[in-house]
């Protein structure tokens, strides 16, 4: 499976491949931000949103996932690695939506 199907999963706290609909993400994350020992911000920054659920949250795997959704090594070359996250974070969150899961404003 794609590494945007085993972050849903995770997040979601469900089987790969499972629909998603009416799931609260929120109160799940929360839960594994307050376990964790760095208390990750996972609303905000992509790094913490994957340090949250517990994946490989370096540059690589963060690369790898923004390709796999649509970002191009283009645009990492010509905007680098903070447009790159932002983009990434908002895209999780936006494609969380459009399955169905809820998430917070």
């Amino acid at each position: 499976m794609s590494a945007f199907s085993k972050l849903v999963a995770c997040l979601c706290d469900r089987p790969e491949g499972t629909p998603v609909l009416g799931v609260d993400v929120a109160p799940r994350l929360d839960e594994l931000a307050s376990a964790h020992p760095d208390t990750p911000e996972w609303r905000h920054s992509v790094v913490d949103l994957l340090k949250t659920a517990g994946l490989d949250c370096s540059y690589g795997a963060r690369k790898r996932l923004a390709i796999e959704l649509g970002y191009t090594q283009d645009l990492i070359d010509i905007k680098g690695s903070a447009e790159m996250n932002r983009w990434l974070h908002a895209e999780i969150i936006k494609r969380l939506t459009v399955a169905g899961a809820k998430i917070p404003s």
